[in-house]
């Protein structure tokens, strides 16, 4: 089967932040890429861009979230193997291709940094202002009729995924509690809530994820109090150490960094900087 990357940019401001990507990513790869685009005229710097209507009532946010999770549908019959990117998901090196190589199961994904627990407060809007706490599991089990025990189960991320047209009974769970959500004010608009109900749901828990080196999170307010991240500068922001571009030492090299919390071209910013020198100005 062929190799195909895909975006989905709803709205002039995730049209640019494609494109950004997408500089990056076409001077690594060489497999196929296509860019699922609604509500914009904004031009893209590709030529293979679907263009899908929404529905009226979802906000763009939402919308990007319900074409997310029903992929394969716009998608349409084409026997590929896909890997979906965020539009903060930056390629710094050629190794992204090997990505392909990792596909296990229905759908792969990537790990995320946190616990389902420690994630819970930034998914639904329970006013804890621990840590951690239950709430996420506890709505899940309320309304999706899923029991997700292990409060200690690392969630996994939904900025870099494999499928295939072997996925669509996963994406037909994650669509259907995604859509559910986007109508109950509790649940915060993110699609890693849902995302665990549906891996749990199908019992996906224990399958073999990708390694993190293809979504290294980087998140510039890493250990910032949120009242004070509106008013500091790029200097400011966490730097993340924890890694190697060139590969000079014995830290991981990443594939590809995930700039979490608005993190791309965040000029003044180590990590940032770092990632802009690899190919210079735009033209």
């Amino acid at each position: 089967m062929g190799r195909v990357f895909v975006f989905v940019a709803v709205d002039d401001a995730h049209v640019r932040a494609v494109n950004t990507a997408l500089r990056y990513l076409k001077h690594f790869t060489r497999p196929e890429i296509v860019v699922v685009r609604s509500r914009s005229a904004c031009e893209i710097n590709h030529d293979e861009v679907i263009d899908v209507q929404l529905p009226p009532h979802l906000d763009n946010h939402q919308g990007n979230l319900f074409l997310k999770t029903n992929l394969l549908d716009v998608l349409g019959t084409a026997r590929a193997s896909f890997c979906h990117l965020d539009n903060d998901v930056i390629a710094i090196n050629g190794t992204v291709d090997s990505i392909f190589n990792h596909a296990y199961g229905p759908v792969t994904f990537v790990p995320n940094n946190v616990t389902i627990d420690v994630f819970s407060r930034y998914a639904v809007s329970c006013g804890c202002t621990e840590h951690s706490c239950g709430h996420l599991r506890e709505s899940i089990l309320h309304d999706f009729a899923v029991d997700v025990r292990p409060g200690d189960w690392i969630l996994w991320n939904g900025g870099v995924f494999l499928f295939d047209h072997e996925s669509a009974g996963f994406f037909r769970v994650w669509h259907e509690f995604t859509q559910h959500i986007l109508d109950n004010s509790f649940w915060c608009t993110r699609d890693q809530g849902t995302l665990a109900a549906a891996v749990w749901k199908l019992n996906l828990q224990n399958q073999r994820t990708l390694p993190r080196l293809f979504n290294f999170i980087v998140d510039r307010f890493w250990g910032i109090a949120l009242d004070r991240r509106a008013s500091i500068s790029p200097k400011q922001f966490h730097v993340c150490d924890h890694y190697s571009l060139d590969g000079a030492d014995d830290r991981p090299q990443p594939a590809f960094l995930h700039f979490v919390n608005g993190g791309v071209q965040q000029v003044g910013w180590r990590n940032w900087d770092e990632v802009a020198a690899l190919l210079g100005p735009c033209n």
